[in-house]
């Protein structure tokens, strides 16, 4: 099975590469089955093309390390069916079969988590998952009532021939449908517990790739039915600009606070996505959109990859629980550094290309207070990336037996150094992508970004070298480690990495010696900082189950099973009903 794993999964690489470029297109008249006047269709379009790749790169890294995990023939079979819904979703031409894709992924999903969550994780994520798919249906009825077909092409006539009420009506259901997918912040209740308790195998395949689907529906509503021409200065582009920024500044700073890496790398996904769901308020942010995207895609499967092979080696997924695995672990303590370089969005990797573009937009587009709060949001993610690092490869480790722990195997390794190499490549040639972003955004009708060679990344405002970045960048590098070595001879090696006889303190089993497991606790003092740790989305939702366990329980008196009783209470209700009628 896991051979078949890499197979299907290069054969899923294979033909998406394949329909780069073309114009694959296929239809069918649902008259033939009773459905007078539906037509549905699959069509391989650059944009389809685009999310397909981020689909098969992701099941591709996974396949590399399902060699180290006891995974069940069942498990295998849904996950091939979860590959195959996305692409569904992404090469549908129509509404019909983007919801088919939409359901089947959803349940499939639930059923992948049934291996590994809790009954109350699952229950958060069937609920979301449920008001999602209802939110989505009732979108895509309001739409049809107007258009009378599920095609993309029609969408737009259909929409500008709603009312102005039902518009209002049509885009907040499918706002409220993506966001739940999305994890946007406040929509994200089911997010954590799923991205925690799932299998380290599935999970980044989860936040790498399931996320997009909720951006490449944002995409396809905001192009093909509302026109993205037009959102600016509209309340939906604000909608998607202060949900974006909000979930962007209030997922760092639940980061920084969690002592979990599979709960801070989830809050970490919700505050990157927000970049993107912030960018598309913007008619010109669709490519900054789309390589964000790209940069997320990678950085978050070499990134949960690497705490997959420490949990597998150290059976540890709190910062608390480990530290010091530098010296035991060095080679994915340089791949978790250059994930988190590009994650920070710092040169010279292609994590700086991506929030380049983003950034340039936004300043072209005058938007300096969104700007402003996207900088900070962007700045204090450094908080949370240096936990990451710190907390499981510097400080002192926290147990004697990871003094003996060795390297993860190969098979950690490779997924991530391939990641790595990619995340450098684009780094050094910023420019390597911008011509396929073009192909996209002329199909889409929208302004495509200047181009002048593939180490070149530039806008209207401004451009930089990639590959002059990355030579000063390595320049720097090197001169500093020949120093650092110059010192190494005047250093002294500690025996004993426990012993802190110097510090006048004899630790027990209970002290902690490593400052990961307290690291942003501090910042619980600062004011709106503290209000945003203090407070939880799970609050609204405690009560909204209150509410609905009480209104269930005045429901299952009435409905007692007496028959006696109920053909009564039938009978009053037809009797209004009556009234109602002939009043």
């Amino acid at each position: 099975m896991r051979v078949l794993s890499l197979i299907i999964s290069l054969l899923a690489l294979w033909g998406v590469s394949t329909l780069f470029g073309s114009e694959a297109h296929w239809q069918i008249d649902m008259g033939s089955f009773g459905l007078e006047g539906v037509v549905i269709g699959l069509k391989a379009t650059a944009l389809a093309n685009f999310f397909a790749l981020l689909i098969a790169i992701g099941f591709f890294s996974i396949s590399l390390i399902a060699s180290k995990y006891k995974l069940s023939k069942g498990f295998y079979a849904l996950l091939y069916l979860l590959l195959v819904s996305l692409f569904l979703i992404v090469y549908a031409e129509d509404y019909l079969l983007f919801f088919v894709g939409w359901e089947v992924m959803s349940v499939t999903t639930y059923l992948l988590f049934s291996y590994d969550l809790s009954r109350e994780a699952l229950i958060k994520y069937i609920v979301f998952a449920l008001a999602s798919a209802m939110s989505l249906l009732g979108g895509i009825m309001v739409l049809y009532s107007a258009s009378h077909s599920f095609l993309y092409t029609d969408a737009h006539q259909g929409f500008i021939a709603l009312s102005a009420t039902l518009q209002v009506i049509f885009i907040l259901l499918m706002l409220f449908a993506f966001f739940i997918k999305l994890g946007v912040i406040g929509f994200h209740y089911w997010l954590m517990d799923s991205y925690e308790q799932s299998s380290d195998f599935f999970t980044p395949y989860l936040s790498a790739v399931l996320s997009k689907m909720g951006i490449y529906a944002l995409i396809i509503l905001l192009v093909y039915v509302v026109d993205i021409h037009m959102i600016s200065g509209t309340w939906l582009a604000y909608t998607l600009a202060i949900m974006g920024l909000l979930s962007s500044i209030i997922a760092t700073f639940k980061a920084v606070n969690e002592d979990s890496m599979k709960r801070l790398l989830a809050y970490s996904s919700i505050a990157q996505l927000g970049y993107i769901v912030t960018v598309l308020s913007m008619a010109d942010g669709l490519g900054g959109a789309l390589y964000h995207s790209l940069i997320h895609t990678l950085v978050k499967l070499l990134l949960f990859i690497n705490i997959a092979g420490i949990i597998y080696m150290t059976a540890r997924s709190k910062f608390s629980e480990l530290g010091g695995l530098i010296y035991r672990m060095p080679q994915s303590f340089v791949l978790l550094l250059i994930g988190i370089i590009s994650l920070a969005g710092m040169p010279p990797l292609a994590g700086f290309a991506s929030k380049f573009l983003i950034y340039t937009t936004l300043l072209e587009g005058g938007n300096l207070l969104i700007l402003s709060a996207m900088l900070f949001a962007s700045a204090s993610a450094f908080l949370y990336i240096y936990k990451l690092i710190y907390g499981i490869y510097l400080g002192h480790p926290t147990s004697k037996r990871y003094e003996t722990i060795r390297e993860v195997p190969l098979a950690f390794l490779i997924p991530q150094y391939l990641l790595s190499l990619l995340l450098i490549v684009a780094g050094v040639y910023p420019g390597i992508v911008i011509p396929y972003f073009n192909t996209i955004l002329k199909e889409l009708r929208l302004e495509t970004i200047p181009f002048e060679s593939y180490t070149i990344l530039g806008s209207e405002m401004a451009s930089y070298n990639g590959f002059v970045l990355m030579s000063a960048f390595v320049g720097v590098f090197v001169l500093i480690l020949l120093f650092m070595l110059s010192l190494r001879s005047k250093a002294k090696e500690a025996k004993d990495r426990f012993d802190i006889a110097y510090c006048g303190e004899v630790p027990d089993e209970g002290t902690h010696l490593h400052y990961g497991f307290s690291m942003g606790k501090e910042l619980k003092r600062v004011g709106f900082i503290g209000v945003i740790l203090r407070n939880s989305s799970s609050v609204f939702y405690d009560y909204i189950s209150r509410q609905l366990f009480g209104f269930a329980t005045v429901f299952r008196k009435l409905y007692s099973g007496n028959l006696s009783f109920n053909f009564n209470i039938a009978a009053l209700f037809a009797l209004i009903l009556l009234w109602w009628g002939l009043r």
